[in-house]
């Protein structure tokens, strides 16, 4: 069913997903997340990456070292989705990287056990971003000179 908006947008294509999105799901709040994504990309509005639940999520995800492709694999969002969230929490001094007991144990243990360890090899290995490696392994430094005083 063609609209008399639509046909007097600048952008109809816009209009279209704006039409559909209501006629399936009614008002905006109701809108499932993927259709405001579609909408706001095709508006070029990218989300202003506020910290939401989902968004919160993916903020964890990210302080914790998992790579683009983890989070794209396991949150099924956009790579450059997750790549502009990560470089937002940067340029905001909110990127602080964070490891359980465990992921340190799981780091120290992969230094220990690979053949020349460099932060890059680690990070495959482990499937992590080379910054979160770098940073957990100056925290187990700290911490092992820490122990030896």
């Amino acid at each position: 069913m063609e609209r008399g908006l639509t046909k007097m947008a600048r952008n109809s294509k816009l209009m279209d997903l704006i039409n559909d999105a209501e006629d399936n799901y009614g008002k905006p709040s109701n809108w499932p997340e993927k259709v405001t994504e579609k909408i706001n990309t095709k508006a070029n509005r990218i989300n202003d990456y506020e910290h939401t639940p989902a968004n919160e999520v993916l903020r964890h995800l990210i302080c914790h070292g998992y790579t683009n492709t983890q989070i794209t694999l396991d949150k099924q969002k956009s790579s450059g989705y997750i790549q502009s969230l990560r470089k937002q929490m940067k340029n905001n001094g909110e990127l602080h990287f964070q490891a359980t007991p465990d992921e340190l144990i799981q780091l120290a243990y992969n230094v220990s056990h690979i053949n020349r360890p460099n932060n890059q090899g680690i990070a495959r290995v482990m499937h992590r971003d080379k910054d979160w490696v770098r940073c957990m392994r100056e925290k187990l430094r700290e911490a092992d000179n820490e122990a030896r005083r």
